[in-house]
């Protein structure tokens, strides 16, 4: 499989009364054509600002990415104008935010909302499209597509308003879907609804998604492949098989165990001791070392690198330092 999106060594930095807090810091990344990879970690690890990094969309003033390349089929996103990103965002990389309802225009309709992205990016005449709006609703589940496009944002479900975002997001064929916890405000029925909806479009139109989730269960259910972020670094990188078979960092594997199980009487949920370290106040040597407790010495003087463990998975952790591993 080719590669689609590589990104390297992205460092992005918000900047405070002179001081650089890094919010993303040194990220290594790849999606392959048709795959889709799920970025997962606790909120403020550093997901959302990655992708948002990827498009293009880092908070300005204040935040900047200070180094690394965001490669798309070779060509560099982030040496782009404002301008040249315009036609790329929309057109080539697709994002479902998080909440429908903030990311849709309450005063416009469904489907002036759609026909925008047509007109603009596929230089479509109004009245076609009307006639691709149509489609791209009846695509994504609406039976009564041709008058939902008369309705305002307001008027729909969280799962209709979803529905929509997917529309829109695919609407020029993206080479790359980014969803950012597309399924969080959702009940269970719809969540499954939305993933099931985001597999078979994908496979439709051969579109790579990123999803940004906590949820193992999500991630379970439609990635290929997992990369783990804690404290803006990637801390692990594997398929989805081996990483729920046998997580190796410290990290994941509390992940793993914080996952409710339906088999037998629980008396309490597991959970990881602490909590992620802000940006700015990140701890000496390994960032997750103060909540691990297979933490050892080195652990809180130096910072380990994120190596490859085998043929497909990759680790950032002390223990397996062939070293330290005969050691412990």
């Amino acid at each position: 499989m080719s590669v689609l999106l590589e990104v390297k060594n992205l460092k992005t930095y918000f900047y405070k009364k002179k001081q650089a807090v890094p919010a993303v810091d040194g990220v290594d990344l790849k999606i392959h054509k048709g795959e889709t990879v799920a970025l997962v970690g606790e909120s403020g690890s550093g997901k959302s600002i990655t992708s948002l990094s990827i498009m293009g969309l880092v908070p300005s003033p204040g935040g900047k990415i200070v180094d690394g390349e965001i490669l798309l089929n070779g060509k560099d996103l982030a040496k782009l104008s404002e301008k040249e990103l315009c036609k790329v965002r929309g057109n080539d990389i697709s994002m479902i935010f998080q909440e429908p309802m903030t990311s849709l225009n309450p005063v416009l309709t469904i489907g002036d909302q759609i026909t925008e992205v047509l007109m603009y990016h596929q230089k479509l005449p109004k009245n076609q499209a009307v006639k691709k709006a149509i489609e791209l609703l009846r695509l994504v589940g609406f039976s009564r597509a041709d008058e939902i496009i008369y309705d305002y944002p307001h008027r729909l479900s969280g799962g209709m308003r979803q529905r929509v975002m997917i529309a829109i997001a695919m609407s020029c064929n993206p080479k790359l879907l980014i969803a950012d916890e597309p399924t969080t405000a959702l009940d269970v029925t719809i969540q499954a609804q939305i993933l099931d909806l985001m597999k078979d479009v994908s496979q439709k139109f051969d579109t790579s998604i990123l999803l940004i989730t906590h949820d193992l269960g999500v991630v379970s259910e439609i990635a290929e492949r997992v990369v783990v972020m804690y404290c803006g670094q990637v801390v692990e990188e594997a398929s989805v098989d081996d990483l729920f078979d046998a997580p190796l960092h410290p990290y994941t594997q509390g992940l793993m165990a914080s996952i409710p199980s339906i088999d037998g009487e629980i008396e309490k949920l597991n959970s990881i001791p602490g909590n992620v370290p802000t940006p700015d106040n990140l701890p000496a040597g390994c960032r997750f070392a103060p909540r691990c407790p297979k933490a050892f010495d080195k652990c809180f003087s130096a910072l380990p690198e994120l190596t490859q463990h085998s043929a497909h998975r990759s680790v950032r952790c002390f223990l397996y330092d062939d070293e330290e591993a005969a050691v412990q």
